[in-house]
């Protein structure tokens, strides 16, 4: 015990002179920011640290809150992530991802011997989103990892309840939601012939777009003249302050030409 801690007071006189304070970190002011992770508030080890009106977490706090691993020697931290691994030149505030050097990137600093990484940089990096929360005064992250993709559901394989709220929405046009559970119902058509296809589902910040083909009978076949009542049922926990809307495939125009159906 007693070898390691020499070694360990060895190693800290080490980091120290190898990576004075920043001119960064010297104008560091202790931060009482709160960080919600996925709308709960995470508990930190070490206080964070405003920088230049950018929010530094200790690198273990980051680890834990981006789910990634953080090591450290004398010179260099590294925090591997789900999309990269990020390399910190702690002497200089040089950051390198996957082994290439950033000529934008944000670098670590260093005060009281505990390395601070930049949040918002490191949890885009990361592909989580971050926004910050005037009202509650805090910066909030939605994990990309605990995103649910828009996904299309079997009828059958739904709850009685979930059943139930098809049968009483699919024969009206529109998109129809309970809890987590959209139908997207075409309204009456002549015959079966007439359907609903998802092409592409996308992202962008918090918004999420599906976008929906309406499509025709295939020529030449023949189909029974009865009313039929095509629609899709689908599954998505929209992440906090997350928006859905329905697009018309062709048209990229909302779906049935119904301003506002994304938020039934």
């Amino acid at each position: 015990m007693k070898g390691k801690s020499i070694l360990a007071v060895a190693l800290t006189l080490q980091m120290v002179a190898a990576y004075p304070v920043q001119a960064g970190a010297s104008t560091a002011q202790t931060a009482t920011t709160a960080i919600l992770v996925n709308g709960e508030q995470s508990s930190l080890a070490k206080a964070p640290l405003l920088v230049q009106q950018r929010t530094y977490v200790s690198a273990e706090d980051a680890s834990r809150i981006l789910e990634g691993t953080w090591k450290q020697d004398a010179t260099n931290g590294e925090m591997k992530l789900a999309k990269g691994t990020l390399k910190f030149e702690l002497a200089t505030g040089k950051v390198a991802l996957n082994g290439k050097w950033l000529q934008d990137g944000q670098g670590a600093i260093v005060r009281d011997k505990q390395v601070y990484v930049p949040l918002r940089w490191m949890a885009e990096q990361a592909g989580h989103q971050i926004t910050w929360n005037a009202e509650k005064k805090a910066v909030e992250i939605v994990m990309a990892g605990e995103e649910s993709a828009f996904t299309l559901v079997d009828a059958d394989k739904l709850t009685e309840q979930e059943r139930a709220f098809i049968d009483s929405v699919k024969e009206q046009q529109g998109i129809h939601k309970q809890g987590d559970l959209y139908v997207i119902a075409r309204g009456p058509s002549p015959n079966p012939g007439y359907g609903l296809q998802v092409t592409k589902v996308e992202q962008s910040l918090e918004q999420l777009f599906v976008y929906v083909k309406q499509t025709l009978p295939d020529p030449g076949k023949m189909y029974p003249q009865v009313i039929s009542y095509p629609y899709l049922a689908a599954k998505v926990k929209l992440p906090p302050y997350t928006t859905i809307s329905f697009l018309d495939a062709e048209t990229k125009k909302p779906l049935f030409e119904t301003e506002g159906n994304g938020s039934r």
